[in-house]
């Protein structure tokens, strides 16, 4: 079981780190590859639960 971070806007596995420094002083950044995201929230989800979605037909 490997959890993956999922972009919130695109739902996109593409994000990466924002900044170089991290730690207390300051609070982990992630841009999105994708879709130009640039936040601290990220969605985790497990690796096979993604895959399940992703075979799913969209309802739009």
């Amino acid at each position: 079981m490997v959890n993956i971070r999922i972009c919130p806007r695109c739902k996109e596995p593409k994000l990466r780190s924002a900044v170089n420094v991290t730690g207390w002083l300051a609070p982990d950044l992630y841009e999105c590859t994708a879709c130009g995201y640039v936040g601290r929230f990220y969605i985790e989800i497990d690796s096979e639960d993604y895959k399940l979605d992703q075979e799913k037909p969209s309802r739009e």
